[in-house]
């Protein structure tokens, strides 16, 4: 099992640029799933992580989901989707 430490993925979903409310995204150390948010209002999430290489994957309705891969090496890693 992965322990999530105080590095940080963080980043937006947007949908033809405005922000998506409620986006599921699930972050995963290869086939492990680790953790879950939900955007806010302003179509922010953020994971806190150890490092290494990490999957984030967004769920919204309306779209398939999109997978971002993402090196969580020092301080703070971006994945930003747009939907």
């Amino acid at each position: 099992m992965t322990t999530l430490g105080k590095l940080r993925i963080r980043g937006v979903v947007r949908r033809n640029g405005e922000p998506v409310e409620g986006a599921y995204l699930t972050l995963n150390a290869g086939d492990e799933f680790i953790a879950e948010r939900r955007t806010g209002p302003d179509g922010t999430y953020e994971f806190h992580t150890s490092p290494g290489d990490w999957t984030v994957i967004c769920r919204a309705s309306g779209s398939d989901p999109v997978p971002a891969t993402v090196s969580s090496e020092g301080g703070e890693s971006t994945a930003d989707f747009e939907l």
